[in-house]
């Protein structure tokens, strides 16, 4: 029976790992509306996302202000409700997305 649990929660953690290692990345392309704490909200061509700024580099975000252009890498949050950003790039408005990393 002991084994049984064991495989059992080992398989379990293999799903989870598997599930998260899973996830797609997704770009944005916007404007950021505003900046506080540890949140973002950027302004996209399809509306407004949510941003959370917990896991991307801190540098990264650091001195962004509403208005700014931005590219931001990341995975949709496991409630669907915001983007959880990986990578972020300020855009200059002269530059093309395409020019982007």
């Amino acid at each position: 029976m002991k084994v049984a649990r064991a495989l059992a929660g080992v398989f379990m953690l293999v799903v989870i790992v598997t599930a998260a290692d899973a996830q797609e990345l997704v770009r944005i392309d916007g404007q950021v509306q505003w900046v506080g704490g540890s949140r973002m909200q950027v302004m996209t061509a399809g509306g407004s996302i949510a941003v959370d700024l917990r896991q991307a580099d801190q540098a990264s975000h650091r001195g962004l202000r509403a208005g700014d252009r931005v590219i931001v890498d990341g995975v949709v949050a496991e409630d669907r409700r915001s983007l959880i950003a990986h990578d972020i790039w300020r855009v200059a408005w002269d530059q093309g997305a395409y020019q982007a990393p």
